[in-house]
């Protein structure tokens, strides 16, 4: 009789579980679709180089450019990126943030030089830990990047962006509506996840298993086939129900050494013990898609050290995932050099 009242009681505990943790998702995602009001989330929006401006705009058409989207996620802190495509005369873009009820009642100047177009510096990711800065986004030639206040709660809010010239031309506005994603938003995603393999490019790589990138290399003015390669030992990533995550990698990396191959002429390697630790956010869209926004990491390279943190939060990948009870695959969609796509898996198992 003690028995069975245990094992009801066992079973009635973790229906009562269940039953909060989705309650609580379905107010996470209701949360998410309540109005932020304009001119509050306007005065906590952070572009840098941009000039805030009183008053509304009147477009006079004669500029053209396209965005590819109407809707798109923001995260708390870190923001959003706006990207477009453009003609190369214009010298600027104007955002301003409206409701239902109209605009809000100032607007942004974005200088060109605050733009960053496609071909003109550098912006790209962070050669770091398992991610490797593998997220694929939108190929757009311009981005504007957004970042949040913290007093910025998750919601929704819509901009309008123009876009003007030294002329004074103003283009048509285009509209974009914002969802602000709460920390977390999955309660079957919470637990630890334990990587077991990827499949990158067709081919399959399982835990302990070396994977090797082969490129060309001048060794002595001579082109040589050389390898980069890594084997991960190990791979955690541990979501928790408030919206932290916490990622930890292990691994041994086998890459050239490049005096040494001079020196000798031929190619010659150099082993590295490496250890990755990211420390952030995540959250999980309605769309099926799994973000990691990090605000701190940790490498280690043979015992020497090296310590980020991000103010703002950096996106390490957002990207649409499977899951079921035990098993969660990341879908990682990938450009060849023809422009081809296709999908890297990540797979991890609780």
């Amino acid at each position: 009789m003690i028995v069975c009242f245990l094992a009801l009681n066992f079973f009635s505990c973790s229906s009562d579980d269940d039953s909060s943790s989705k309650n609580n998702d379905a107010e996470i995602n209701a949360q998410e679709d309540e109005p932020l009001e304009i001119n509050s989330v306007s005065s906590a929006l952070i572009i840098e180089g941009a000039t805030k401006k009183t008053g509304t705009l009147t477009p006079t058409g004669g500029l053209e450019f396209t965005m590819d989207y109407s809707k798109q996620s923001a995260f708390q802190k870190n923001g959003f990126e706006i990207e477009f495509n453009s003609a190369s005369n214009y010298t600027g873009g104007y955002i301003q943030l409206k409701d239902e009820n109209g605009m809000a009642d100032s607007y942004f100047d974005v200088p060109r030089d605050e733009i960053y177009v496609s071909g003109k510096g550098e912006q790209t990711k962070k050669n770091r830990g398992f991610l490797k800065g593998k997220s694929a986004g939108k190929e757009n030639d311009a981005t504007i990047e957004v970042n949040l206040d913290e007093s910025v709660t998750a919601g929704t809010f819509c901009y309008v962006i123009c876009l003007y010239d030294a002329q004074g031309n103003i283009s048509e506005p285009t509209e974009v509506c914002v969802t602000v994603e709460a920390w977390g938003g999955n309660s079957d995603l919470v637990g630890t996840w334990n990587f077991t393999k990827d499949i990158e490019d067709g081919k399959e790589t399982k835990v302990n298993e070396v994977k090797c990138y082969s490129f060309n290399a001048d060794i002595c003015e001579i082109e040589t086939a050389v390898n980069n390669c890594e084997t991960i030992n190990s791979l955690k990533l541990e979501l928790n129900n408030d919206g932290t995550y916490e990622l930890n990698e292990a691994s041994i990396e086998e890459s050239i050494d490049w005096d040494a191959s001079n020196q000798n002429c031929q190619a010659i390697y150099e082993e590295s013990n490496y250890t990755y630790k990211a420390i952030g956010k995540w959250a999980y869209s309605e769309d099926g898609k799994l973000t990691l926004v990090t605000f701190s990491d940790t490498e280690m390279y043979d015992g020497e050290v090296y310590n980020d943190n991000y103010e703002n939060g950096d996106i390490d990948f957002n990207d649409e995932i499977t899951l079921t009870e035990s098993s969660l695959i990341i879908n990682i969609i990938e450009n060849d050099d023809n422009g081809n796509s296709y999908v890297d898996q990540y797979f991890f198992e609780k």
